[in-house]
């Protein structure tokens, strides 16, 4: 029986796309074999248009930052570039970088200025991506013949405004790192030891993923 591919050609013409405007970037795909329940969870959201996100590793420069109170001392100011870095709701311990899932028909860049203003409170200007993860998810139920994929990507920014204001029901915490805090999430993993000289991940998590950098 043939396969039925959601969402294929889409995110291959998504990725052309971003390589066109912004030349080539590392892409991680993986397939992945969900349980029956969950992958029909997953086709209603793909059928959905939820198929996708967008995240920012968003740098802002020791000027931008406000003002320390007199009544601090001086440890407490830097004179470093520091990243904007979250805690989500449902994981105290890693810190993440900020974004979410596209809304109809916004692009990767859009919904990223959007949830980052959203969730932090704080406005951005994109760069490139740094990386992208193309994932395929199949069924445990060899009976369903449906292939499903998604694309989500991540940017490199620059802060550009705004204070810390965050969105209570979507995350724990959210805070500015001129060093790379204990635990962090996968992308801030992958884009902080570019970032940090002394920063190494106890596991290169995406050399398990399958590299297609030229689609």
């Amino acid at each position: 029986m043939p396969e039925d591919h959601y969402h294929r050609e889409t995110v291959e013409c998504r990725l052309e796309r971003l390589r066109g405007e912004y030349g080539e970037f590392p892409v991680f795909e993986e397939v992945e074999m969900l349980e029956p329940d969950r992958f029909e969870t997953v086709r209603a959201e793909f059928e959905d248009g939820h198929s996708g996100a967008g995240y920012a590793w968003v740098v802002r420069e020791p000027a931008d930052a406000p003002p320390v109170a007199e009544s601090m001392p001086d440890s407490n100011t830097t004179e470093r570039p520091q990243v904007l870095l979250i805690l989500h709701r449902g994981d105290d311990r890693a810190w993440s970088v900020v974004g979410g899932g596209r809304e109809g028909d916004e692009t990767y860049e859009a919904a990223t200025v959007r949830e980052v203003r959203e969730e932090t409170g704080i406005e951005v200007d994109l760069g490139a991506p740094f990386a992208a993860h193309r994932g395929i998810f199949r069924s445990a139920d060899d009976a369903v013949d449906a292939v499903l994929h998604g694309l989500w990507v991540s940017f490199d920014a620059t802060y550009a405004g705004g204070s810390l204001a965050i969105q209570p029901g979507e995350l724990r915490g959210a805070a500015w790192f001129a060093d790379p805090p204990e635990d962090l999430g996968y992308w801030s993993q992958y884009r902080g030891r570019e970032w940090w000289d002394d920063y190494e991940p106890a596991e290169r998590w995406w050399e398990e993923f399958d590299r297609r950098d030229d689609g």
